[in-house]
Order: C-alpha cells, then structure tokens, then sequence
C-alpha cells in the first residue's frame, strides 16, 4: 500500500519546455513599484520584508521554481508572510540580522531575529514541511550538486548578494545544456 500511495504523489515532468506567462505585475524601471509583487510561493524575502525590490525577486523566483520541478511541489506552502518567513529560515537558515533591522514590519522581528514560536501549530506544520535545502537532494551526483549550488545561490537572502541572471545562465549547472546545442 504505501509503494501505491508513493508512486501516485510521485510527479514527473514529461517536458520541460517552459512557457512565461501573466506579467500582471510586470512593471518598467521607471514605473511606479508597489510595495508587494510575485506570487506568494515565490516571493522574495526582500519582498515580504518590504525592503524594496529590484529584478533580483525574480531571480530568486526562478530559483523556487527551478526546486518545484525538482521535487514536484512547491517549496514554500503557503498563505501568511510571517510563516513563509519561518519556512524560509528552516531551508535556508537565519535571515540576516541586518535585513531584519531595516524592514518596517516590525511585527515579524523580535531581538534582531525573526519573532517564530517554533512549538507553535504552526511552527510545528513548518517544522513538518520544511527541512534544509541540501536535505532535498535526491542524489549526490555532479549535476545535483550543481543544481543545488544554483539554488543556494538564487536564493540568497541578501538581494545584493544574490546571483543575477546573467551569472545563473552562465552557472556550471547549465554546461551540459551548452555542450549538446553545439
């Protein structure tokens, strides 16, 4: 029976074309930001914080995108920012002191540190759901290192620290694509 339940929660992706759609948000440079944008599941910590956004939310988009066609699933289930806050620490470990000093949300921070009861419901549901990155490894091959290097990268906390999207597509996880278009 639990063979059964496994191989039908099992999802495979049967092709990878990827098509980019709704850019209701979308928005120029030189265009009013709101303070809020991207998809709750993908959003940045920078967003959530309200610490001002850049391209750099996209990037770290891209990169829970790229770990939810790893495992099939989205990695950070769900509806309230303080809790995707506190999955974000449990893939990622700490958010830096300093971006927690500078965000208005003053209700998320308590001591320089994200105010989280972990032995809460919901504390408990996160601890459940979420475990660290390098822990959703299905293998310890090159291209999985690779792609998780990638991952750690893109999803870097600190938004001037993070990968940009000219240095992911230029990432060694993206070599063996390169070589079989030649």
């Amino acid at each position: 029976m639990f063979n059964v339940l496994q191989k039908r929660d099992e999802r495979t992706l049967k092709r990878l074309d990827v098509k980019v759609v709704d850019f209701g948000n979308a928005t120029y440079d030189h265009e009013h930001h709101t303070s809020v944008v991207s998809t709750r599941h993908y959003r940045a910590p920078e967003v959530i914080l309200e610490l001002g956004w850049n391209q750099a939310c996209d990037v770290w988009s891209l990169g829970c995108i790229l770990i939810e066609f790893y495992l099939g699933l989205t990695l950070f289930q769900t509806h309230d920012s303080k809790e995707h806050l506190a999955m974000m620490e449990r893939v990622l470990g700490p958010i830096p002191a300093h971006l927690l000093q500078k965000t208005r949300k003053r209700r998320y921070v308590h001591h320089d540190k994200l105010d989280w009861d972990e032995h809460s419901s919901a504390g408990r549901y996160v601890r459940k759901h979420c475990k660290p990155l390098k822990q959703y490894m299905s293998s310890k091959t090159p291209e999985h290192e690779l792609l998780f290097d990638l991952l750690q990268k893109m999803m870097e906390y600190d938004s001037s620290k993070r990968i940009t999207l000219e240095q992911a597509i230029g990432h060694p996880f993206f070599n063996s694509i390169r070589k079989e278009r030649k």
